[in-house]
């Protein structure tokens, strides 16, 4: 018996990130009908919770302003970056791939970016073909008020206003003086001025919207429809979800289950799964990532939905990278403090002056200025293969660090809230309390502040990062990143792995964004976004930026692909 469908699109997207609502946006601008159903009760994905840098290497926006790049010199800092296990031919087409998204997001769509001013690539100057400034985009400041009805809808930051009301040229320029970052904030808030994800995923929703792209929220793709190898339809149902902070636990991970609810919707040219990662799927998370605990930032309606559904069809999750070498980073738990119905983590962006990272024996173990080094050096496993011998981690730091630059979520000279962090007089105390060794503790404590003395670190080169100096350092030292341990009481964080929605594994896709089989060929109708996709272009590397320029680069891909039959519009 034939399908009986509620109704038909062009274009179905899963999910409002970037990377589905830049296939919305392609498929629509040339002529497409396009729903976008999202899970979550508010629209902007995981983007709208990120900074929303783009890193697409040269770019017309860096060149405007006079800025040299080539990609000669690019792909040189994404050959060093990708440690080899990037596939040849999607690395190489990141780049021109890039330039045309942008080129087509600003110049036809309408969407603003501007470049980050005064920010380098992470590893700068150590890293041949980096640069110091003009590779980081981000969008201009969006107003909220221009949604009009879809004001509300559309996700700021539950994680405090600096993440949705500052942009990143911004706080670079607070970071080294130039500009006051109180000011700033109070401005864009007062105004309803967007930024960072929440600025980019408001503009995308804007565009969207322009393009009578149709949404629905509170809406799973719970199933795809399969006729003859080729995916032709979706069924979609209401889930129960928030994005409040109200401490009320919802059921966001799996659809209601009441299928008299559900919608058959038929697909003409494609659907793209665009939903994120799967972070709330403890099994996958430890498949995939070899983690057996793993905190999240990540609304809990981020569960893997794309590998169930798209392995149902043929398709394979593949490893892009390492397990350690996967953009899952450190930070901790906050107690009391709950988001998206669940308690909350924070991210740590290690390199704060009068701080260290230690491990069980009281050591550092990596350049604690710079996050990246403790991330890869928190999971790589010792010789026998038998233990982390740098995990469990602890971030140590003193007064000072809290009355200068405080731990989020509270601001400098707050009290933290209470059993975030254990405290003690002494580091001695510190470290017995901890369940740290205290003679190993102790001995680091010295050693480092010794070093703070000449502002150097010939252990791990700490503060050599011109990017961690300006992001998280004091541009009043010497060194920015190092101050010593000096002024009690003194505190121990203990640091767990926070995910941000972008595993080691993804869909397998090529070029066009087409998800693939284990044979290599591609799934008629059926296409994938973002970090739904396995970075295959970029491997073993992480930088800020490249995820939302993948999901830009690989929704616009495919909705260029799939609407290759559908007339553009003529303006």
């Amino acid at each position: 018996m034939a399908t009986q469908y509620s109704d038909e699109y062009d274009v179905v997207v899963a999910g409002s990130g970037i990377g589905g609502l830049s296939a919305a946006i392609t498929a629509a601008e040339r002529g497409a009908r396009v729903l976008v159903v999202e899970k979550l009760d508010k629209l902007g994905g995981v983007t709208a919770l990120s900074s929303g840098v783009l890193w697409p290497g040269p770019n017309s926006l860096s060149e405007s302003l006079g800025f040299e790049d080539s990609v000669e010199e690019a792909q040189a800092y994404m050959n060093t970056i990708t440690r080899g296990l990037a596939k040849e031919d999607l690395k190489l087409g990141y780049l021109a791939r890039s330039r045309e998204a942008i080129q087509y997001f600003t110049d036809k769509i309408g969407v603003e970016l501007q470049v980050i001013r005064g920010v380098p690539d992470y590893y700068h100057p150590s890293v041949q073909g980096s640069k110091v400034e003009g590779r980081f985009l981000e969008s201009k400041p969006f107003s909220g008020k221009r949604l009009g009805m879809w004001t509300d809808k559309v996700l700021t930051s539950p994680y405090g206003p600096a993440f949705s009301y500052v942009t990143g040229t911004e706080w670079a320029a607070s970071q080294t003086g130039k500009a006051n970052i109180v000011e700033s904030l109070q401005q864009h808030v007062q105004e309803d001025e967007r930024c960072g994800g929440a600025g980019l995923s408001a503009a995308l929703v804007y565009a969207a919207l322009q393009h009578n792209v149709e949404f629905r929220t509170s809406t799973a793709l719970a199933d795809l429809i399969v006729e003859d190898g080729r995916v032709v339809g979706v069924l979609i149902e209401p889930v129960a979800s928030s994005s409040g902070g109200d401490g009320v636990t919802n059921d966001t991970t799996k659809g209601t289950g009441n299928h008299e609810k559900a919608l058959r919707l038929q697909v003409r040219q494609g659907v793209v799964m665009a939903i994120g990662g799967y972070d709330w799927r403890k099994d996958l998370v430890q498949a995939f990532d070899g983690l057996k605990e793993c905190s999240t930032m990540v609304p809990p309606t981020i569960t893997g939905d794309h590998i169930v559904m798209a392995s149902k069809v043929g398709a394979i999750p593949i490893p892009a990278r390492l397990p350690g070498q996967s953009p899952i980073f450190v930070g901790y738990r906050v107690p009391g403090e709950v988001i998206f119905g669940y308690p909350s983590s924070r991210l740590l962006l290690a390199g704060a002056p009068h701080s260290i990272i230690v491990n069980r024996k009281g050591l550092r173990f990596a350049n604690d200025g710079f996050y990246p080094h403790v991330v890869e050096q928190v999971t790589r496993y010792g010789s026998q293969m038998t233990h982390m011998p740098n995990w469990p981690a602890w971030l140590v730091f003193d007064q000072s660090m809290l009355d200068k630059y405080g731990l989020a979520p509270t601001y400098p000279g707050q009290p933290l809230p209470e059993g975030l962090a254990i405290q003690a007089d002494s580091i001695k105390e510190l470290a017995e309390r901890a369940g740290i060794d205290s003679t190993g503790l102790s001995e680091t404590v010295d050693r480092y502040n010794g070093y703070c003395e000449t502002a150097t670190d010939p252990e791990f080169g700490r503060g050599t990062y011109p990017w961690s100096a300006i992001m998280v350092g004091d541009y009043r030292l010497r060194n920015p990143n190092m101050a010593e341990l000096a002024r009690g009481p003194f505190y121990a964080v203990q640091l767990v792995h926070v995910s941000l929605g972008s595993g080691t594994a993804g869909l397998s896709t090529d070029e066009h964004g087409r998800v693939l089989t284990v044979l290599g060929a591609p799934i008629p109708g059926l296409f994938a976004a973002g970090n739904s996709t396995a970075w295959q272009d970029w491997g073993g590397g992480y930088t800020s930026g490249v995820a939302g320029m993948r999901g830009m680069i690989y929704g616009h891909r495919a909705a260029l692909h799939m609407t290759s039959d559908v007339s553009p519009k003529l303006y």
